[in-house]
């Protein structure tokens, strides 16, 4: 039987190592937001600074259970009840707003007799296109919504928000990997968008194998770890197929 965790002891360094997330977003998103921030519209820097500010508390909470400020901590907590749905709206006006850019271009490329698509392949190359954003965005309201439901059981709500906190690894290293090094593959057709998959489908496995070997609670991590494989072979399966690309007309239209 699993006995009762210290929560101050729980992941005591979380807070820092969430803090290499720093870094990885100054040069994931150097080429693309920091060098056009004059360019950008108002709704890339709510999206960018709501991003921040999650971030922030991510890395902030943890530390704050380190050093035991528990009620700072849970009044930080509260914020996100407003902080993260007002993140996930302003994520799927980014989302629509690019794919009706994009779908724009295509009818526009069609009409002219320059699109290197039919009007249906163009359209599922748009939907695979934000693919691997609809996944880091599930992972974050699915885990998010798990570690609030167990907000007064703090191991397993520190587990979930583990899980949630991994999110920001995609955005951040697959942008880093293809902006600076030109990655596009891994090697062997291998989408470079893997590294960043298996570097998450790790971290879990290896918490979730110290529960195990120290008797204490391994269902979160497991839930964890099975959903986050479970969508990565959807992502690498069906996100390339007609009905794919009719969810997406359907969310995003």
């Amino acid at each position: 039987m699993a006995m009762k965790e210290n929560v101050y002891r729980l992941y005591p360094n979380l807070g820092y190592w969430l803090m290499l997330f720093i870094p990885l977003v100054f040069t994931g998103f150097y080429f693309t937001y920091f060098t056009k921030l004059d360019f950008s519209p108002t709704m890339i820097h709510a999206h960018f600074i709501l991003m921040g500010i999650w971030m922030g508390m991510m890395i902030i909470q943890p530390l704050l259970i380190r050093y035991r400020q528990v009620r700072l901590h849970r009044s930080l907590g509260r914020l996100s009840y407003f902080l993260v749905p007002v993140l996930i709206l302003v994520t799927y006006w980014v989302l629509k707003n690019g794919y009706a850019t994009q779908i724009t271009s295509l009818e526009s490329d069609l009409a002219q007799g320059i699109a290197p698509y039919t009007e249906a392949e163009g359209r599922i190359v748009i939907a695979a296109y934000h693919a691997l954003a609809f996944t880091y965005i599930f992972w974050l309201i699915v885990f998010y919504g798990l570690a609030i439901a167990f907000r007064k059981q703090s191991s397993i709500h520190a587990r979930f928000m583990i899980a949630a906190a991994l999110t920001f690894m995609g955005p951040t290293l697959d942008r880093t990997l293809f902006f600076w090094f030109g990655l596009e593959t891994l090697g062997f057709g291998i989408p470079v968008e893997t590294l960043a998959f298996v570097i998450n489908d790790l971290i879990i496995l290896i918490l979730l194998l110290q529960d195990l070997r120290k008797g204490k609670k391994s269902w979160p991590l497991l839930i964890a770890l099975g959903l986050y494989l479970t969508v990565q072979i959807g992502y690498f399966t069906l996100t390339k197929t007609p009905a794919w690309e009719q969810f997406v007309n359907f969310i995003l239209n």
